[in-house]
């Protein structure tokens, strides 16, 4: 059965509420009046999520990550997959989702700060920063380098970049939130700057994954007791709750693909020790990439069946302006395949004509895909089509 949604130009609100994200149908959770009631909010499109739940309370850390992390697709991805993975750990079912709320801003920065070589016992601050002190050397493979200038050559490693809080919340019989688990997204930095200081000659590194990941491994190693410690004493206050700690590897600044997490520890409430790590396998690719065959033998067609879909609109469409694939593959299987279509339309007709085209080629991908295709000129989003895997597309149209 086709969908078709029509959104009039007299609600440019509800527009915006519709795709950044869209909307929620609100279903009061407790029948009450009082400002303070708390409602849980859900709707279709998030529902392989976490509900959420009003009061909405931003984290006191709220755009730091903008200060730490320069590529928007890693800004959003280390905080959707991060909840993705802890669907595996906190049943939705039961929990809601909420902005973290016991790291603060300050707490945050002073972690991410290189360690100081003296720390003093009577200044919290000096003995908190995660990163590498100034001097000191470190080692990933068969490398080793210091965050100092050295010979006129200096390096400039910080692979502690930045880290994410996401809270799991029940709601008690006397309508409070009690808080049951934790989860923290490590962002790790693999990309190190060595610079002749005499030239000004600047060449940029890259670490192998499994070098970085050793690195933030010990890096959760010492975050678990700071996150542990009271809040009395300097830390967090987590004392008595599970926390998910998650190792996500960033893409470099120009990358127009996120990175992925590569490894996972849960421990259990009230533990300050990390027992064991589970590997993640998840990756971005841009389509198509030969490197897709290399790590999948379920999903090879995935770039034949772009390929196809590129071809067919573009023959209909030579004036569109580019068409670009992205897929996001967990477990080696693929989770989910975007694609942007960027192409302006000069008539009603002409523009319903293109999103029938799209809608019915959308089906040639493989029915386990769940498909998320963008319509866009240089300016403004037109329209989208999502299949869900399994499902039927369906067609949104804006500006109609």
């Amino acid at each position: 059965m086709k969908k078709f949604k029509y959104v009039s130009l007299l609600m440019p609100l509800l527009l915006v509420a519709c795709f950044h994200p869209p909307t929620p149908n609100v279903e009061e959770a407790i029948q009450n009046a009082d400002p303070n009631t708390i409602l849980s909010l859900s709707n279709d499109i998030t529902n392989d999520y976490f509900k959420t739940a009003l009061p909405f309370l931003p984290s006191p850390a709220r755009g730091l990550i903008f200060s730490h992390i320069r590529n928007r697709a890693d800004i959003i991805q280390v905080e959707r997959s991060l909840m993705r993975i802890a669907t595996d750990y906190f049943d939705p079912e039961f929990h809601y989702i909420r902005e973290g709320q016991h790291l603060t801003r300050d707490f945050a920065s002073s972690l991410l700060r290189h360690q100081n070589p003296e720390p003093t016992n009577t200044e919290i601050e000096s003995r908190r920063g995660l990163n590498a002190a100034i001097g000191t050397p470190i080692s990933f493979g068969d490398a080793t380098f210091s965050n100092h200038i050295d010979d006129d050559i200096r390096y400039l490693i910080r692979p502690f970049a930045y880290l994410v809080e996401q809270n799991f919340v029940t709601i008690s019989d006397n309508n409070q939130f009690e808080l049951e688990g934790v989860a923290i997204g490590i962002a790790l930095n693999p990309f190190y700057f060595e610079t002749n200081t005499a030239t000004g000659f600047e060449h940029l590194h890259q670490m192998p994954d499994a070098d970085i990941l050793e690195i933030g491994k010990e890096i959760a190693a010492n975050l678990l007791p700071q996150l542990r410690e009271s809040e009395e004493t300097g830390g967090a206050g987590l004392e008595e709750v599970p926390i998910l700690i998650g190792l996500y590897i960033l893409r470099s600044d120009q990358a127009v693909i996120p990175g992925h997490f590569a490894s996972v520890t849960f421990v259990e409430e009230g533990r300050s020790s990390i027992r064991d790590w589970v590997t993640v396998h998840e990756r971005h690719f841009i389509l198509p990439d030969p490197a897709i065959n290399e790590i999948n033998v379920h999903d090879v067609d995935i770039n034949e069946q772009f390929n196809s879909f590129r071809e067919t609109i573009t023959n209909y469409f030579p004036h569109q302006n580019g068409i670009v694939g992205r897929v996001h593959f967990v477990d080696n299987n693929v989770y989910r395949v975007s694609i942007t279509v960027n192409i302006s339309f000069l008539g009603a007709t002409e523009k319903m004509s293109f999103f029938q085209l799209m809608e019915e080629y959308v089906m040639n991908f493989s029915r386990e895909y769940d498909i998320r295709i963008i319509v866009r000129d240089l300016e403004t989003q037109l329209g989208a089509i999502n299949r869900p895997p399994g499902g039927e597309p369906a067609i949104h149209l804006l500006d109609w």
